[in-house]
């Protein structure tokens, strides 16, 4: 489980947006409702003290990102200071409105991923078939900038627009995703180094930018050397990750029933539900729906989730400025960008610009050894602090030492088969370095973990094509041999009946 947090020094309400009522269990860091909304609001006065916080800010966003560093208010508040640059940086308030991902069609084809439908918790449904990454052809269709701008947009549809439906639809807050990933016939051209260049700038953006938005995920059609590399490193990934994921094979409908109604479930995977990942098949694209309940999705692009609020946002607290905060903070987005939401003229229809989210799914906003401590208003026993952080410094010290030991048992295997696994990277159009190239995140890191899995990976997958090989090999040539010796022995036999012919 997640490291314990001590309860806030002030118990205190928070004073600003709400939508939905605080869910009223125990949170994974031992937190009752009660001291979740006091972190919260003590974080947000920090950030509004520091100017970075504002109105439209709410309670589950700021609670993300808290829970993403472990409720740790220095952590977490350079976590939201990051944010919000590149957020500036990359103009992500408006990319809703200004960008046009033309291409998507061809991209989805070269890429397929996407939503459909929504899980029996009511969270939306992603889908990713790796194994059909075509990277050539995914950069034949666009270019690095925009499919990262494309990535982006479809993260803030999905804040800004899915789950805002999803909520309406459930009467209570959904903000993470269910994912679902088919890994059917993975092998080492799935997991090229260019493919894994670009699920790693993914999700490292995901992880700094949309913390805590994976609730669960099902990797399916996993090959056995999958699974059995699964639980060899499962080991140096935290409890709470863990439990967010589960690898299974070609029998998985079972477990996936378990998440999803069949009905739910696309035909593609066994499930009753019609529609391609290209449709974007869900609530959210139902039209008659959309009307009947009253919702607007152009407004909900612009940022305005006031037609998903039955009773319009709930304001809590003087923080805000009281009823006249509603109406300013809607008249400030509603401002935003221009009804065509970046589409050419003459190409906006009747259903909006809908395009699925692109993401990796092993995000997580949690890093496993991360502080356990409590940096916010009032402070606890130097001497508890004191054995918290060296607690954190060990379990760092470990998960340093375990990747280390992962990569020394990876070249290990390696240096079984030397001659074939450099045979078969002579052959790779791009041959997957080995010296960590593209590996972005700190050593220690749950990324890093994922990182090391995903090497792990791919030289098993190597190795075991390398032995496949090797017996592919011996058997054509001990299919020569056996053709040469009934070649000779046939010759033998023709010379010997010619022999006793002669005699008679």
């Amino acid at each position: 489980m997640a490291p314990k947090v001590p309860p806030p020094a002030q118990v205190v309400k928070f004073e600003g947006r709400i939508d939905y009522p605080i869910e009223q269990v125990v949170d994974d860091w031992g937190l009752t409702p009660e001291h979740q909304e006091a972190y919260v609001e003590l974080f947000r006065r920090k950030l509004a003290a520091a100017g970075l916080w504002r109105p439209e800010h709410d309670y589950y966003t700021i609670r993300r990102f808290l829970r993403a560093r472990t409720y740790d208010f220095d952590r977490a508040q350079k976590m939201w200071s990051d944010h919000q640059e590149w957020r500036d940086q990359h103009k992500v308030d408006t990319l809703l409105q200004d960008f046009y991902f033309n291409e998507r069609d061809k991209f989805l084809a070269a890429y397929p991923q996407g939503y459909h439908k929504l899980d029996k918790m009511g969270r939306p449904c992603y889908i990713q078939l790796i194994s059909k990454i075509n990277v050539p052809a995914v950069m034949a269709c666009t270019d690095e900038e925009r499919m990262f701008k494309f990535h982006v947009q479809e993260y803030e549809r999905c804040v800004k627009v899915i789950m805002p439906i999803a909520s309406r639809l459930a009467n209570r807050k959904i903000d993470q995703t269910f994912g679902i990933m088919d890994v059917r016939g993975i092998g080492t051209a799935a997991l090229s180094s260019a493919v894994r260049k670009m699920l790693t700038l993914f999700t490292k953006t995901d992880q700094d930018n949309y913390p805590e938005m994976l609730g669960h995920i099902c990797i399916i059609n996993a090959p056995a050397v999958f699974r059995m590399v699964w639980s060899l490193v499962k080991g140096y990934i935290d409890i709470r990750t863990q439990q967010k994921i589960e690898i299974l094979g070609p029998n998985y409908m079972d477990t996936l029933l378990k998440h999803m109604d069949i009905d739910s479930i696309p035909e593609f995977l066994g499930g009753k539900s019609k529609g391609t990942l290209l449709d974007d098949v869900g609530p959210w694209s139902d039209p008659p729906l959309l009307a009947s309940m009253g919702i607007d999705v152009e407004a909900l692009r612009m940022g305005d989730l006031a037609s998903t609020l039955p009773n319009g946002p709930y304001w809590m607290g003087s923080a805000v400025g009281g009823a006249a905060a509603p109406a300013a903070a809607g008249a400030a987005t509603m401002a935003r960008g221009a009804a065509s939401f970046g589409r050419p003229e003459g190409e906006v229809d009747g259903s909006g610009f809908l395009t699925p989210q692109g993401s990796i799914a092993l995000r997580s906003g949690s890093q496993v050894g991360a502080s356990a401590r409590h940096d916010g208003p009032g402070t606890h026993a130097p001497a508890s602090q004191s054995a918290q952080l060296a607690a954190v410094q060990q379990l760092n010290t470990a998960a340093e030492s375990r990747a280390r030991l992962l990569m020394e048992r990876v070249r290990a295997l390696e240096a079984q088969v030397p001659a074939q696994l450099e045979r078969i990277r002579a052959n790779q159009a791009t041959p997957t370095p080995r010296d960590g190239s593209t590996r972005a995140a700190p050593e220690g890191t749950l990324l890093n973990r994922v990182e090391v899995l995903e090497d792990a990976l791919v030289t098993v997958m190597e190795v075991q094509e390398a032995l496949i090989s090797q017996l592919q090999e011996q058997q054509q040539e001990h299919t020569r041999v056996l053709a040469d010796t009934q070649r000779r022995t046939g010759e033998l036999e023709a010379k010997a009946a010619k022999a006793c012919c002669c005699i008679m």
